[in-house]
């Protein structure tokens, strides 16, 4: 997938954590999140080419990062729902790599390693101000454009 459409699927994922930001309600979340991923697998089949196999988790990945995102909004046990973000990520990249692997295609490793620490740290942090809120969107940005 070319660098655009990696930014398009990015900024497509924040359009997501804004959808979630805005609704209440458990079963109108969930008739949303349905809606993302369905979204996500079409952008997927529209941008990307099925014969190949680093495609194969995309749409999760971009599930998990607007999860990401979404949970920098949330005002209770905020840390905790980060976390937990994050290593959803972190489990559909662990899947997705391992996948690739037994194919015999190059897994991204590095991936998991970044993700893996943004995760760590977030997790002994005391205290998460806007400004972190902010560095953390950025730093998930990054891990989703570079890695």
């Amino acid at each position: 997938m070319s660098m655009f459409a990696n930014a398009v699927a990015c900024l497509l994922c924040l359009v997501f954590a804004a959808f979630l930001w805005k609704i209440k309600g458990m079963f109108r979340i969930t008739l949303v999140m349905f809606l993302i991923v369905m979204t996500s697998c079409l952008y997927t089949a529209l941008v990307g080419n099925f014969g190949d196999p680093i495609l194969e988790n995309y749409p999760f990945r971009m599930v998990a990062l607007a999860l990401c995102v979404f949970t920098t909004g949330l005002r209770e046990n905020r840390r905790r729902f980060m976390v937990l973000a994050q290593t959803f990520w972190l489990w559909v990249e662990l899947v997705g790599n391992a996948s690739l692997y037994q194919m015999g295609a190059e897994a991204p490793w590095i991936r998991l390693a970044a993700i893996a620490g943004i995760a760590l740290g977030c997790s002994f942090m005391a205290r998460i101000s806007r400004e972190i809120e902010f560095g953390l969107i950025v730093l998930w940005m990054a891990v989703w454009m570079f890695f």
